[in-house]
């Protein structure tokens, strides 16, 4: 008995799926199986894509086609993964070509891994040249951290040497401060003044 729209999405809607035994329900049931595959819902939709590769046959290979165009990534993460299984044909080295065009690294990445299992020439071209790319951008990417690391290394360094000046200049202010302090006059006065004679302090007393 063909499986129905619901059954299909309920036994798909787990964490997971037994994908062996919906392969063989499935066969016939196409058409709810490229619904799911276009669905709002990212895990159902990436869910459906990758029985799609697991089933492989033609119609199959369209529901992976329409995915490979999804603006979602993880939709065209699960397409290039679900292409990494179809057996090797011109259609799916078409699909595989497409995929290998991606921006995104883990859906070429993977696009490169369903390469190797086309006969096409003019695909394995291409998965060499985007594994190049991949190459050249991991190395970027890793530059870029590495520069960005030295330049926080760097302001940090400069923050702390900033912050030793500033605590020498306080500690020098200070130390003019107690200096300039200690030079004051008391108030004492150490001799009489010139042609004053000497005679003894007034006590205060009235007489």
């Amino acid at each position: 008995m063909p499986v129905s729209y619901a059954q299909l999405k309920a036994l798909l809607d787990v964490d997971e799926p037994d994908y062996a035994a919906l392969a063989e329900r499935a066969e016939g049931a196409m058409q709810h199986l490229r619904k799911l595959a276009a669905s709002a819902d990212v895990s159902l939709a990436s869910k459906a894509v990758s029985l799609a590769g697991i089933i492989g046959d033609a119609d199959c290979i369209g529901i992976i086609s329409g995915a490979s165009k999804s603006r979602d990534v993880l939709v065209r993460v699960a397409a290039a993964h679900a292409a990494s299984l179809l057996p090797d044909s011109p259609q799916a080295a078409r699909l595989v070509s497409r995929l290998l065009d991606d921006k995104d690294v883990g859906v070429v990445k993977l696009a490169t891994k369903a390469a190797t299992r086309m006969s096409d020439p003019g695909v394995a071209a291409k998965a060499a040249r985007a594994r190049t790319r991949m190459d050249t951008a991991v190395r970027a990417m890793v530059a870029q951290g590495a520069k960005r690391e030295r330049i926080q290394a760097m302001t940090t360094q400069a923050g702390r040497k900033a912050g030793g000046a500033g605590k020498r200049t306080k500690a020098a202010g200070k130390g003019s401060g107690k200096a300039a302090a200690g030079g004051m006059p008391t108030g004492a006065m150490t001799e009489p003044r010139k042609g004053a004679k000497a005679g003894p302090m007034p006590t205060g007393k009235m007489r």
